[in-house]
C-alpha cells in the first residue's frame, strides 16, 4: 500500500517543549529520555478544551459484536463496570476551567448513570458542552431525564438503531426494544417543541448488517418523522454478519454511501471525506476518560495507561510518561511499541503499521 498521509494537523491542544518545572510528579516519575518531549504540556491553559469522560460504562443491552459485551471478564478484572459519580465531575471541572466540551458516551449506556442529571445540571452552570456522539440505545429513558435534556441544553447525541422494525432492531440490539426507543424520542421532541429548543440534536445510527437492508428505506421514513438525520455506518467487524459483494452494491445505492472492503480503509473514506477526526487524535485533542477516572487515551481504549485523572489532575496525567510514549508511538511508527500501552495491542495502529504507512498523526 503507497504510504502516504493518514490524517490532518492535530489541532487544538498547544504543546509545549520545556518540562514544567513547578510539577513534582513529571520531575519525580518522568522517564529522563522524554524530558524535552514535544508533547509535554506546561500548564492547564494549554490542555485540550474539549475531554471524553466516560458517564457509564454498564448496559442493558447485549449486542453481539459489543467489545465490552464479548470482554466482560477481562474488563471486570481491570477496569470494572460503573458511572461516573458527580462529586468527581464538579472536581474535575472546577479544577480545569478550560474544558469547553465534554463527550460523555463510550462503552455503556450514559442513561443508566443515576447521578446523570446532576451532571448535565452543573455543566449547563459551567457552561460546558455535553455530546454523546459515540452512541446511546436510549431504551431507559425517564419522563424527567428527557426534559433535563432539552431544559439544560445537552447538545447531540447518536441513537443506535440499526433498523425501522422491532423484529430486525431485536437481531443485533438484543435486550432492547424498538417501540421504546421510539416512544422516548418522541418524548424528548414534545419537551423540544414545549422549550422551543433545537436541542439535543438527535442522529439516527443505522450500522448496516447482512439482515438489516430490507430496513433502509423504512428507516430514512422513520428518521423523517422523527426529525432526526440518518447515518449509515459500515459494520466494524467483518466476521459478524457481513454483506455479500452483491449487498454491499445494493445498500451503497440505498443509502448513497460508500463502503470499503475492511474498516481500515474506511478511516481513509473518512479522511476523503474531510471528517476532521480519527481515533489516535483522542490523546491530543479529546482525552478518554473512563468512569472511575482511569486516563485511557482514546475511545478505543479498555486498559488504563496507568494514571489516574481524578487523583493526579488532568495535567499530571496528560504529562505521564505512558501517554507521552503512545503519542510517539502514533506519530513515529519506529518507535517501539511497549506492553504497558494498550496502542501495542490495537488493531487500527498495529494494520496501519504492518502495511507500512508513515504514522498515524503527522503534525502536531
Amino acid at each position: 500500500m503507497q504510504r502516504r498521509e493518514f490524517l490532518k494537523t492535530v489541532a487544538g491542544a498547544s504543546m509545549c517543549s520545556m518540562l514544567c518545572s513547578s510539577c513534582s510528579f513529571l520531575q519525580d516519575n518522568i522517564d529522563k529520555n522524554l524530558v524535552g518531549n514535544k508533547f509535554i504540556y506546561k500548564s492547564k491553559v494549554d490542555l485540550p478544551k474539549k475531554i471524553r469522560l466516560e458517564a457509564c460504562s454498564l448496559c442493558q443491552l447485549n449486542c453481539p459484536a459489543c467489545p465490552s459485551r464479548k470482554n466482560e471478564e477481562q474488563i471486570k478484572k481491570e477496569e470494572g463496570f460503573g458511572y461516573l459519580e458527580f462529586k468527581n465531575f464538579k472536581k474535575l471541572v472546577d479544577d480545569n476551567r478550560q474544558i469547553k466540551e465534554i463527550e460523555l458516551s463510550n462503552s455503556g449506556e450514559i442513561f443508566l448513570n443515576p447521578e446523570l442529571d446532576k451532571i448535565i445540571k452543573y455543566a449547563y452552570k459551567k457552561k460546558i458542552v455535553l455530546t454523546a456522539y459515540n452512541g446511546v440505545n436510549m431504551n431507559t429513558l425517564s419522563d424527567e431525564m428527557a426534559e433535563i435534556l432539552v431544559k439544560y441544553q445537552f447538545r447531540a447525541m447518536i441513537v443506535s438503531i440499526d433498523g425501522a422494525t422491532p423484529d430486525v432492531y431485536k437481531i443485533y440490539r438484543r435486550g432492547g426494544d424498538l417501540n421504546k426507543v421510539i416512544a422516548n424520542i418522541k418524548k424528548i421532541n414534545e419537551f423540544k417543541k414545549k422549550y422551543n429548543s433545537e436541542y439535543p440534536k438527535m442522529v439516527y445510527k443505522f450500522i448496516v448488517f447482512n439482515h438489516n437492508i430490507k430496513d433502509i428505506l423504512p428507516a430514512k421514513e422513520l428518521a423523517k418523522e422523527l426529525d432526526m438525520e440518518i447515518k449509515f455506518e459500515q459494520n466494524a467487524f467483518s466476521w459478524y454478519a457481513p454483506l455479500s459483494k452483491e449487498q454491499k452494491i445494493l445498500v451503497e445505492k440505498l443509502t448513497d454511501t460508500k463502503f470499503e472492503d475492511n474498516i481500515v480503509n474506511s478511516f481513509y473514506l473518512y479522511k476523503e471525506r474531510n471528517f476532521d477526526w480519527f481515533f489516535c487524535q483522542d490523546l491530543f485533542k479529546s482525552p478518554q476518560i473512563n468512569w472511575n477516572g482511569n486516563l485511557l487515551g482514546c475511545c478505543m481504549m479498555k486498559k488504563s495507561m496507568g494514571v489516574n485523572v481524578f487523583k493526579e489532575g488532568l495535567l499530571n496525567a496528560l504529562n505521564h510518561p505512558n501517554v507521552l510514549y503512545a503519542k510517539q508511538m502514533v506519530t513515529d511508527f519506529s518507535t517501539p511499541p511497549k506492553k504497558e500501552i494498550f496502542c501495542s495491542e490495537c488493531f487500527i495502529y498495529n494494520t496501519l503499521k504492518e502495511e507500512k504507512y508513515d504514522c498515524i498523526v503527522t503534525e502536531v
